[in-house]
C-alpha cells in the first residue's frame, strides 16, 4: 500500500508504542493526578470515571501517561487530531502567533481572513467560492448559530432531528441530542423539535430485512413530515439537521439514496438542509467531508473538532443565498475567530492537503475494515463492522440472531482490556454497544496492525467469558 509522506508522518509518533512499564493502568502517578480530579472537578464528566485514564504527553497518533506507558490512540480526541497530536508544524505555528496576536474580540485579523478562504476553497460542492463564514467556539455552539440562521432565514420554526442524533449540549443542541443520559430529569427543552428514525440498517425501526428491500420507508418517513399534514408540525420545518455519518449514535454510515432523498425533499420544499460535520468532516470518512460521498451541496455546514484539532475552533460555513439574509451584527461571539485559533486552523487544513489524508483515510480505512470484517465473519460477538474510512464502529452484540445488544458492563471491560494492552479506544451507540475506532489520520498501517492484534485477543478472551 502506498501512502504519500509516508516516513515523515511515522516520525510524528512514539515508535515504540504499545509500550507498558506499570503492573496497572491506571499507575501511581496517573492514581495520583486522578485521586485530585475526583476531589475537585465536577462529576459530570465522562471519561475519568468510565475510562480511567490520564494524558501526560501525545505525538502524532500516541499517547504518553505520567507513569511513562505509551498508547496508541484510536481516539484522535474523539475524530479532533486529524492531523495527529502536537503537530511540529503546528506547534511553531502557535509560537509565532502568540508572539504577534492572540485575542482579537471576534474582530479581522489576516489569519481571519486566511481561514476562511481556505474553507470556502474546500467547501463541498457548490459552496466553493459561494459562501460566508462565522466563527464558534465548539461543534455545539456552531450547532445553535446553524438552528438560529435556519430560523432567521426561513421565518419558521420547527425543526426535523433524527433518532440516534447528536449535536451537542448546550440548551438548543440539547433538543436535537437523543441520548437521555444528557437530558434526563431537565424540564422542557426548545420546543419545535420533531424526530425521525435515522437510516439505521442493522436495527431498521421499521422491521425491514435491509437496503435495497426496505424501499427506504425512513426516507419516505422524513418526506411526510415535511410535505404531509397531521403529522405533528404547524407548518413547514424550518430545517433538517443531519449527521451524514452518525456519530454517537452508533458510527452509522447509511445508504446514499437515504441522505440524497431527504436533501432533495428539503431542496423542493425550501427547508434548510444542515450537514453536520463536527464529527465526519476533514478527511475522516475519506472525503474532505462526507456529505461529498454522495454529491451533495448543504445549505449551511457545521464544522468543529479537527479544524482546529489541538485548538478549539468551530464554524458554519452557510451559502451566500441564505447568510446574506440574517440580521446584521446579531451574532457576536467574544472568543470566536481569534487570531492565534484561525492560524491553528489554516495550518491544519494546509496539512491535509499536503498529506492527502482524503486518500489516506480511505485506503487505511479499507485495510483496516477488511482485517475486521474478517474478524466479524468469525466471532459470536461481534454483530456488524461498518464504517467509512478512519471512522468505523463494531457493533458488539449477545447474539447475533436476535442482535441483543452487548451488555455496557462488558463494553467497559473491553475497553479497559485493550487500555491495559496499550490501546485507548472508546465507545457509543444507544445502548454503549458499538466499539468505535477514530484514530489521528496519521497513524500509520504497522500501528493498525498492532491495533487489530489488540482487539482481536481482547474480543476473544470477552467471548470465553461469555
Amino acid at each position: 500500500m502506498e501512502l504519500p509522506y509516508e516516513e515523515e508522518i511515522r516520525k510524528l509518533s512514539h515508535p515504540e508504542a504499545p509500550k507498558i512499564v506499570t503492573k496497572e493502568i491506571p499507575g501511581p502517578k496517573a492514581k495520583e493526578v486522578l485521586n485530585k480530579v475526583y476531589e475537585l472537578e465536577t462529576v459530570t464528566l465522562l471519561a475519568p470515571y468510565v475510562i480511567p485514564f490520564v494524558w501526560y504527553e501525545a505525538k502524532g497518533s500516541t499517547i504518553m501517561d505520567p507513569d511513562g506507558n505509551i498508547f496508541i490512540d484510536m481516539t484522535a480526541g474523539i475524530a479532533v487530531n486529524a492531523v495527529g497530536h502536537s503537530h511540529p508544524e503546528v506547534v511553531e505555528v502557535i509560537k509565532a502567533q502568540a508572539e504577534k496576536l492572540m485575542h482579537t474580540v471576534d474582530m479581522p485579523s489576516p489569519k481571519r481572513v486566511e481561514l476562511m478562504e481556505k474553507l470556502s476553497k474546500i467547501a463541498p460542492g457548490e459552496m466553493k467560492g459561494n459562501v460566508r463564514v462565522a466563527f464558534a467556539m465548539s461543534g455545539s455552539d456552531a450547532a445553535e448559530m446553524c438552528l438560529k440562521f435556519a430560523r432567521w432565514f426561513t421565518g419558521r420554526a420547527e425543526i426535523i432531528a433524527f433518532h440516534g442524533g447528536y449535536h451537542g449540549i448546550t440548551t438548543g443542541t440539547l433538543a436535537l441530542t437523543t441520548n437521555p443520559a444528557y437530558k434526563k430529569g431537565l424540564p422542557p427543552l426548545v420546543p419545535g423539535i420533531h424526530f425521525a428514525p435515522y437510516a439505521y440498517c442493522y436495527r431498521c425501526a421499521f422491521g425491514q430485512k435491509g437496503y435495497p428491500d426496505c424501499d427506504l420507508q425512513c426516507a419516505r418517513y422524513v418526506e411526510d413530515l415535511i410535505t404531509k399534514p397531521g403529522v405533528g408540525l404547524t407548518d413547514k420545518p424550518a430545517a433538517v439537521i443531519m449527521e451524514p455519518v452518525q456519530g454517537e449514535g452508533g458510527y452509522i454510515p447509511p445508504p446514499g439514496e437515504f441522505v440524497k432523498w431527504v436533501w432533495k425533499v428539503c431542496k423542493e420544499n425550501d427547508v434548510v438542509f444542515i450537514d453536520d460535520e463536527v464529527q465526519s468532516g476533514f478527511c475522516r470518512t475519506g472525503k474532505w467531508f462526507a456529505i461529498e460521498h454522495w454529491g451533495l451541496t448543504p445549505d449551511l455546514l457545521n464544522l468543529g473538532k479537527a479544524l482546529g484539532g489541538d485548538f478549539p475552533v468551530a464554524a458554519v460555513v452557510g451559502l451566500k443565498r441564505l447568510m446574506d439574509n440574517l440580521p446584521k451584527a446579531s451574532q457576536p461571539v467574544t472568543f470566536a475567530g481569534n487570531a492565534l485559533g484561525c492560524a491553528v486552523a489554516s495550518k491544519n487544513i494546509e496539512l491535509m492537503k499536503r498529506y492527502r489524508l482524503d486518500e489516506r483515510a480511505a485506503k487505511l480505512g479499507d485495510y483496516f475494515m477488511k482485517m475486521l470484517k474478517e474478524l466479524e465473519a468469525e466471532s459470536k460477538i461481534i454483530g456488524e463492522v461498518r464504517g467509512l474510512g478512519l471512522m468505523i464502529g463494531i457493533e458488539m452484540v449477545k447474539d447475533k440472531k436476535t442482535k441483543e445488544p452487548m451488555d455496557l458492563d462488558k463494553m467497559v471491560w473491553l475497553v479497559h482490556r485493550m487500555r491495559d494492552k496499550g490501546v485507548l479506544a472508546m465507545i457509543c451507540g444507544r445502548w454503549g454497544q458499538v466499539f468505535r475506532f477514530m484514530p489521528p489520520l496519521v497513524i500509520t498501517k504497522e500501528m493498525l496492525d498492532k491495533v487489530y492484534e489488540v482487539f482481536r485477543d481482547s474480543v476473544k478472551e470477552l467471548e470465553r467469558q461469555l
